[in-house]
C-alpha cells in the first residue's frame, strides 16, 4: 500500500519509493515526472548505479544500446556492466553477453504481444502452428542481463 504525495490517496498501485499515483502523473506531469526521476535515480545510486545514462564530455561512446553512454575514465555504465578502464571500455559486449534463458510455455507471459506468433498466432501458418493462442508448445525467451532500458 503507497500512499500519492501529491494527493495523499492510498492505493495498492502506488509504489511506496515512488509516492505518485496515475492521476497525479497524467495531470501534473511537470511535478511528478521529477519526482519520479529523482526517486528512480535514488534507488539505482543504491545499488552503486549511475542515476542516468553517462555523458560524459571526454567519455568513451558506447553503443551497444540505445543509451548510448559516454563513460568518464574510471566510471561505469548505465547498465552497471561496461567501465572505461584507462580509456578502454570493459566488460560485456555485442559479442560476449551475460544472458539468461528458458523455455516459456506458450502461450507465453513472457512477450504477449503482437511479437509473439506463438502468443497470438500471428502469421500462421509461417510463424504459428495454428490461429490464435498457441497451447502445448514452448517459446525460447532469452534475457541479456543488466538489461537498462527502463
Amino acid at each position: 500500500m503507497g500512499t500519492c504525495r501529491t494527493c495523499n490517496t492510498e492505493s495498492s498501485l502506488i509504489a511506496g519509493h515512488i509516492g505518485l499515483c496515475r492521476d497525479c502523473i497524467m495531470s501534473r506531469p511537470d511535478y511528478s515526472i521529477p519526482l519520479a526521476l529523482k526517486r528512480h535515480g535514488q534507488s539505482r545510486r543504491h545499488f552503486g548505479l549511475p542515476e542516468s545514462p553517462p555523458r560524459g564530455k571526454d567519455g568513451i561512446r558506447c553503443r551497444i544500446c540505445v543509451n548510448e553512454c559516454r563513460i568518464p575514465d574510471g566510471g561505469l555504465g548505465f547498465c552497471g556492466m561496461r567501465k572505461n578502464r584507462n580509456g578502454k571500455i570493459r566488460g560485456v559486449s555485442s559479442r560476449n553477453a551475460k544472458a539468461s534463458w528458458y523455455h516459456d510455455p506458450l502461450p507465453t507471459n513472457c512477450v504477449g504481444d503482437w511479437v509473439c506468433a506463438g502468443g497470438t498466432g500471428r502469421g500462421y501458418p509461417k510463424f504459428a502452428h495454428c490461429r490464435g493462442p498457441e497451447v502445448g508448445y514452448r517459446n525460447l525467451a532469452v534475457f541479456f542481463h543488466a538489461c537498462s532500458m527502463n
